[in-house]
């Protein structure tokens, strides 16, 4: 979810500031007002494209900033880039100078535009009419078609992976077994080099963490040791120590326990006292021997973890990895000083391996047709209403000759990977009569942002979830009054399963609103700014009833708003 959106010096909106609300945001405004530039400013963090003319007259710097809810997942990746996360938010910032400098910042702290295109669609995706909605690339569609097989889906997904990275491991295997001799010696001398070097490691699970706190023990030895002394003189040595208090107190209470229970049962109690100091006392002693006897031990644990670090850089990222990718090395090793038998028994595991992925990927396949089937049903009855009734639409698996390949169906050569054999290819018809093409060859932008609203309905339906926030640019062109109604349903309904983000012209749309913004274009000596307001419910039907009457708002357009509001939800 998208929380804020802070913009500065974009073309007419000197500064915006825009608290969005969970669910379905409307954003409307006059013609011209700075709507688009809106939807602008998120592209940019989004990641797209910045251009330098794209700044305000008379400022150097444009600037835009978001505050997103962070995804778990991203977390961990953030992480992993050097960028480590405090809290459950991610600001995200870019700024474009005049030279062209252009900087990415996330919670602050410099990123490469690279990074934020990689996480950006998990915060943010933009469906609007001039981008087409990258619902025209191949790998999305097969990635829908997925998704839109719910929970039958993903074992039989990740089955495919599975046996793809078996194969390719095998046959990548097998490739360098069936090198020349030379290739084949060059590796065996690396593979044992690497073994050996492994070896002498001696690596043990967990060592790297045990090494990482004493050495921060070591680096803050002495006010360990200062704090470990002065306990110990507290408890022991010094006058009026804990013990030597302890032990007055039991000496007077022992002179009156005849006569008084209480002192009796306390004298037990300081006896155990006693022993459970005096098992501190030695715990801390020798702690404090071992300090006193560590006196190189810090160099021992910086060259040791250095030593882990480069083994870990070499062969993975752990222990436990390096140990795998030492039994993968055994392995190979094994098959390599074979010789031909070797060869053999390595052939006979990839034609299995291959097999496993035929099956698999053939399963795989099937359920996509079903699969394939009930989406293109589904989304004939979501598009029935948003202007698209006479549409066709059929959701295609294809293959892809390849006559190098190892994987032979129906005599063909086909290409492959770890999603499968299939090629995914929506396939639309606007108008009865025509044909049946990909989406990318018939599909209008208005088109595609309704058919994707509509895939989204029918793949991902309303549960909730940690959906990106989806912006929609006016994806009711072109639609009237009932079509834009059941837009504004179908958006509201979307909004369930995470926060959306419409720009539109039409009342009914911006209706169904749970919050609604409206862009303002104001002159001021002489100059034009643009300004995002967040509207109340009045303010809400004034806009509604200026969208429903034009130019002059009356007070039959005002009771029209307030009755469009009231259906769409917002009482």
């Amino acid at each position: 979810m998208l929380r804020s959106l802070h913009v500065r010096n974009l073309a007419v909106l000197a500064g915006g500031d825009v608290e969005l609300g969970a669910g379905f945001n409307v954003l409307t405004g006059e013609t011209g007002a700075g709507k688009s530039l809106v939807v602008d400013s998120l592209a940019l963090l989004a990641g797209l494209r910045a251009s330098a003319d794209r700044i305000r007259e008379g400022a150097d710097t444009l600037s835009v900033a978001g505050v997103f809810d962070l995804p778990t997942e991203l977390a961990a990746r953030l992480e992993e880039a050097g960028l480590p996360v405090e809290g459950d938010e991610l600001m995200v910032r870019r700024e474009i100078s005049r030279e062209g400098k252009n900087r990415v910042f996330l919670n602050d702290q410099p990123a490469t535009l690279r990074l934020l295109q990689e996480i950006s669609p998990r915060l943010l995706r933009l469906h609007g009419q001039r981008d087409e909605l990258g619902l025209l690339d191949a790998e999305l569609q097969r990635a829908w078609l997925d998704r839109s097989g719910g929970e039958e889906a993903a074992p039989l997904v990740a089955r495919v992976a599975a046996t793809h990275a078996e194969w390719r491991d095998l046959a990548a295997r097998l490739e360098r077994l069936a090198g020349d001799e030379r290739l084949r010696a060059e590796r065996l001398d690396l593979l044992r080099f690497q073994a050996r070097e492994i070896d002498e490691a001696q690596l043990r699970a967990g060592e790297e963490e045990e090494l990482r706190r004493d050495r921060d023990a070591l680096r803050h030895r002495e006010a360990i040791v200062g704090a470990l002394g002065a306990a110990h003189a507290g408890l022991f040595e010094e006058e009026g120590s804990a013990t030597e208090r302890i032990g007055a107190a039991r000496s007077g209470l022992a002179a009156i326990a005849g006569w008084e229970p209480l002192a009796e049962r306390a004298l037990g109690d300081l006896e155990e006292a006693g022993a459970r100091l005096e098992e501190l006392g030695r715990d801390l002693a020798e702690r404090l021997a071992e300090l006193e006897t560590e006196p190189g031990r810090l160099d021992e644990i910086e060259e040791r973890l250095a030593r882990l670090e480069r083994l870990f850089r070499k062969h993975g990222g752990c222990a436990t990895e390096v140990l795998a990718r030492r039994a993968a090395i055994a392995r190979e090793l094994d098959e390599l000083e074979l010789g031909e038998a070797g060869r053999e028994a390595l052939e006979a595991k990839v034609t299995a391996a291959l097999a496993a992925y035929r099956a698999a990927a053939g399963e795989l396949s099937a359920a996509r047709a079903r699969w394939g089937e009930g989406l293109a049903r589904r989304l004939r009855e979501e598009i029935a209403d948003l202007g698209l009734g006479k549409a066709r639409l059929e959701v295609a698996l294809e293959r892809i000759p390849e006559r190098s390949s190892p994987l032979v169906l129906d005599g063909e050569g086909v290409a492959f990977g770890p999603h499968g054999f299939d090629a995914v290819v929506f396939r639309f018809q606007p108008n009865p009569g025509e044909p049946l093409l990909a989406l990318a060859r018939v599909a209008s932008g208005g088109e595609l942002a309704r058919l994707s609203l509509a895939l989204q309905l029918a793949a991902r339906g309303e549960e909730a979830g940690s959906a990106p926030t989806l912006v929609f640019d006016e994806a009711d062109a072109g639609l009237g009054g009932a079509q834009g109604a059941a837009l504004g349903r179908k958006l509201r309904r979307l909004a369930r399963s995470g926060q959306i983000l419409a720009v539109t012209h039409l009342p009914q749309v911006a209706s169904f609103g749970h919050c609604h913004h409206r862009v303002i274009k104001r002159q001021r000596q002489g100059r034009t700014f643009a300004e995002v307001a967040t509207l109340g419910r009045e303010e809400r039907v004034e806009e509604l009833a200026r969208m429903l009457a034009g130019e002059k708002v009356t007070a039959a357009s005002r009771r029209h708003a307030a009755e469009l509001l009231s259906a769409g939800g917002a009482g």
